[in-house]
């Protein structure tokens, strides 16, 4: 992490105990937006799931971040709330009241976000190699996932990972480790896209998947 953006994290925290919470919500979204987004779609795997996901994330800050004690730093405390928010995004989805507060109160302060192209027949080879790899990972455990996600797609690195995550750091590579080689096992044997099954597009074979090894 830069030092100016260790400026701006502390700009960010200033103006919310000052309380001025619209400014630090606008230094925050340009700080951090396009990078939770990056996560949540990649945990998730879909556009819509990432944006529903992305909106629980900023809620949670806007309501938390009052309250942060500097126990470790923004960068960390926010990447482990929106893990958190990702892993336990599908097993409360649904239509609540904290979207209706969320387009009353946050909606002005988020940045436009194009939707990625999703269809494999309109990418190009580096796109459909990306691809194919953020659907491979989509079939990791959770925590494998997020790993594999944090360190070698969003690259940070395993010290940061493993506080974002509240382990050691040995356990973190070795878990980093196990994750990649489930990985190539995957994409060794091909997969199937979930929603895609009767797609010729949505079904991998080890020939496709060596584009990618």
């Amino acid at each position: 992490m830069s030092e100016n953006e260790k400026t701006v994290d502390q700009e960010i925290i200033r103006f919310y105990k000052v309380g001025d919470q619209e400014r630090a919500l606008k230094l925050f979204t340009n700080q951090y937006q396009t990078k939770l987004y990056s996560l949540a779609y990649r945990m998730l795997g879909n556009h819509d799931d990432a944006m529903d996901a992305l909106q629980e994330i900023l809620l949670q800050v806007h309501r938390s971040l009052r309250n942060f004690k500097g126990q470790s730093s923004l960068y960390t405390w926010v990447y482990r709330l929106s893990s958190n928010v990702c892993f336990n995004f599908r097993k409360k989805r649904s239509r609540t009241s904290n979207q209706i507060e969320w387009e009353e109160s946050l909606q002005g302060v988020m940045l436009p976000i194009e939707r990625p192209n999703e269809d494999p027949d309109k990418m190009c080879e580096t796109k459909y190699k990306q691809f194919l790899v953020q659907q491979a990972i989509l079939k990791l455990p959770e925590t494998q996932r997020v790993l594999l996600i944090l360190h070698d797609l969003e690259g940070i690195p395993v010290p940061e990972v493993a506080s974002i995550l509240n382990i050691n750091t040995n356990a973190a590579k070795s878990r980093i480790h196990r994750g990649r080689a489930a990985l190539r096992n995957i994409i060794s044997k091909g997969f199937v896209v979930k929603g895609m099954e009767g797609v010729g597009v949505g079904i991998f074979t080890a020939e496709d998947s060596n584009k990618i090894m």
